[in-house]
């Protein structure tokens, strides 16, 4: 990860910038700005996979994104105020409410996305990897009250779903032939083998 020198006072001044048009960069609490390396070509194409199945039940399609739309968040552990989950289902009231932002993204003031999913990388339960999905992105998300949360390990061959009860996250994993259970998606049905190896050529 390297820095960028510029620094932004604002989300909305960041948004307004040419800077992260391509989802690469990442806003720091203290207006910094931090370039990702790119990302892993296996997840990129697990995301595609269940963006194409969500997008038998949700209308109109294009509410499912892969990685294009931002998600303005209270920065938890590494200080991000941005995110870009791997796979979103906006709400159809976010079409307007973002037509006016140079660049597709959720705001605080906006409603909650219906819905996230992340496919992670390789880390022990002390690397950033492990606690940015499991832990900081976990408890982003959940204060946004975002209805269900995905996190899609390869590496570990588990799907965790955790779904908002009473504004916590309650969490159920998911292995090998096992039904993955959604309450925003209740007609679903994938099992676990067919998400892991959706990313398999």
């Amino acid at each position: 990860m390297t820095y960028t020198s510029v620094r932004y006072s604002t989300y909305r001044e960041y948004l307004a910038s040419d800077l992260g048009s391509d989802g690469s960069f990442r806003l720091l609490s203290n207006g910094e700005v931090v370039e990702l390396p790119p990302e892993d070509e296996e997840n990129i194409r697990v995301a595609t996979e269940l963006l194409f199945v969500l997008g038998q039940f949700v209308t109109p399609r294009t509410l499912v994104r892969t990685a294009s739309t931002e998600i303005q968040v209270h920065p938890v552990g590494d200080g991000r105020v941005n995110r870009q989950p791997d796979v979103v289902v906006l709400r159809p009231a976010h079409i307007g409410l973002m037509a006016a932002l140079k660049k597709s993204a959720v705001l605080l003031e906006m409603p909650a996305p219906a819905f996230v999913a992340e496919v992670v990388s390789p880390g022990s339960k002390r690397s950033d990897n492990y606690r940015r999905d499991y832990e900081w992105k976990r408890q982003q998300y959940q204060d946004l009250e975002i209805p269900e949360y995905w996190i899609i390990a390869r590496h570990r061959q588990q799907v965790t779903v955790l779904i908002l009860e009473g504004g916590v996250y309650i969490e159920s994993s998911y292995q090998a032939n096992e039904s993955v259970c959604s309450e925003v998606f209740p007609r679903l049905r994938l099992t676990a083998a067919q998400m892991l190896s959706a990313g398999d050529v």
